[in-house]
Order: C-alpha cells, then sequence, then structure tokens
C-alpha cells in the first residue's frame, strides 16, 4: 500500500510542477508578447520531479525495510500485556 502512495504521489507532483510550469509559461508569453509553444521544457522538468519524488519515496519505502532472510515474530499477549512482534535475523 505504501509503495502504491508513493508512486501516485510522483504522478501527482508531476501533475502540479507541469501544471504549475505551464500556467507561468502563459504568462511569460503574454509578457514578452511570443507564443506559449516557444517557451517550452515544462515536460521535462515535470519528469525530473517525477523521478525525485520516486526515488526519495522509494528510499523511505526501503529504509526501514527487513531482510529477505528474516523470519516475522508476531505479538502476543503474555501476562495482560501485549508484546510487540517483529522481524528475526536468521
Amino acid at each position: 500500500m505504501r509503495a502504491l502512495i508513493i508512486i501516485l504521489s510522483a504522478l501527482g507532483a508531476a501533475i502540479l510542477v507541469m501544471s504549475f510550469l505551464k500556467s507561468m509559461q502563459a504568462r511569460r508569453a503574454v509578457r514578452t508578447g511570443a507564443s506559449p509553444e516557444s517557451i517550452g521544457n515544462n515536460y521535462l522538468i515535470g519528469a525530473l520531479v517525477a523521478l525525485l519524488v520516486f526515488a526519495i519515496g522509494v528510499f523511505l519505502l526501503e529504509r526501514d525495510s527487513a531482510a529477505p532472510d528474516s523470519v516475522y515474530s508476531p505479538a502476543r499477549i503474555e501476562n495482560g500485556t501485549v508484546t510487540g512482534g517483529g522481524f528475526d535475523a536468521k
């Protein structure tokens, strides 16, 4: 689920950045008297932002993951208190 949120946030950030750059591009074109298509590179910047957000998200997602050969021990109730579970190395 966290991976899906990271992918969607990267796409959302790219869309927001491209929308912002498109409006900025239109304002700059009106100010200079040029056509909005002549002031480009907003798709490249949006793609770079998406890759950056995705890379940061993958790093944060994998930072606290367990090793592949770990064994999961679930949480237990002992003497009325909850004992936390976790991953144990073999």
